[in-house]
């Protein structure tokens, strides 16, 4: 893959980073596996955007899931983004005791 198409594949997984209620997901992910009921009752929202934003993570491989009984049990896919967003929590949350915000 040439440079040119690592930048622009990286613009996209950023773009897909950038929404609150996905980067939200991968957040509680991160810390335990969970069914699409679970994440809906620990982040709020509906079940379908929720849904929705599972299969976009899924589809870009930062989700995996295993289906247990009826329910679809989700977690981390590529431990990569786990680092890079640690990062930015830490980055932000550093920030913003600087600024005292």
């Amino acid at each position: 893959m040439n440079q040119k198409n690592i930048i622009q594949n990286s613009a996209a997984l950023f773009k897909i980073l950038g929404d609150e209620t996905r980067l939200s997901i991968l957040s509680l992910l991160s810390k335990e596996e969970a069914n699409v009921s679970t994440i809906v009752n620990k982040l709020g929202g509906e079940q379908s955007n929720v849904s929705h934003q599972l299969k976009i993570l899924k589809d870009h491989r930062l989700v995996q899931s295993r289906r247990e009984g009826k329910s679809m049990i989700y977690s981390p896919d590529d431990h990569h983004i786990y680092e890079i967003l640690n990062q930015v929590f830490a980055h932000v949350e550093e920030n913003t005791e600087k600024e005292g915000i």
